[in-house]
């Protein structure tokens, strides 16, 4: 069974504005999908869908052998705290709280000892170069500092699958090309990434690339 599958998708708003309609689809694990289409496609709805925080009209969602699943299930709730990781342009951390102060929520419910917390944090700041800012403010890093802080969230979380919506919109050539290499090791270790871009350069990247337009 493929790791997440959509079957005959239907998302509406109102009566007249139907956005997908017979929409299926399904993502191996391991798979590192690039969501691409002009602006309005719907691209960022699909991710969000597939991240159970907003609800379709019609269809079958199974995510990780959960079934029927929709915003508010309970299961759906156990895959977003566990399993569903989301990686946002706006970063999703807490702007006026230290860099340790968000990474320790990550580890919030983890049944380990607050000095292994630490030492986990600690490690993967190393790795990704940034030991230094522990104690600083989100608000005093600079866009792709905080991007590499959200991704060790999501790895300290233990996110299997991570759903990533223009995460590298607004940075540099070169924070760009540090965040793509770090989701793309990520994917090497068996993580399944989704992510949203209108950068086509980016394709390259990815195992497959789907227009969400071809689903209108």
């Amino acid at each position: 069974m493929s790791l997440i599958t959509l079957k005959n998708v239907k998302k509406e708003y109102g009566k007249n504005q139907v956005l997908f309609e017979n929409l299926s689809l399904e993502i191996e694990k391991g798979e590192f999908v690039g969501l691409v289409g002009k602006s309005g496609a719907g691209k960022t709805t699909l991710l969000n869908i597939i991240g159970l925080i907003t609800d379709i009209s019609e269809g079958t969602i199974i995510i990780d052998s959960h079934q029927n699943l929709s915003m508010n299930s309970k299961n759906a709730m156990i895959l977003r705290r566990y399993t569903i990781g989301y990686l946002f342009q706006n970063y999703g951390l807490i702007e006026d709280e230290s860099v340790l102060w968000n990474l320790k929520l990550a580890l919030e419910y983890k049944k380990i000892k607050r000095e292994e917390k630490l030492k986990l944090i600690n490690k993967y700041l190393k790795q990704f170069k940034l030991s230094d800012m522990l104690n600083k403010k989100v608000y005093q890093l600079s866009g792709g500092e905080q991007q590499r802080i959200a991704i060790i969230k999501l790895i300290l979380q233990g996110s299997q699958i991570i759903l990533a919506d223009e995460p590298t919109s607004g940075l540099d050539k070169e924070n760009e090309l540090i965040v793509m290499k770090l989701l793309k090791e990520l994917n090497e270790k068996g993580i399944t990434i989704i992510m949203v871009t209108h950068n086509m350069n980016l394709c390259d990247c990815f195992s497959r690339v789907i227009n969400v337009e071809n689903f209108r």
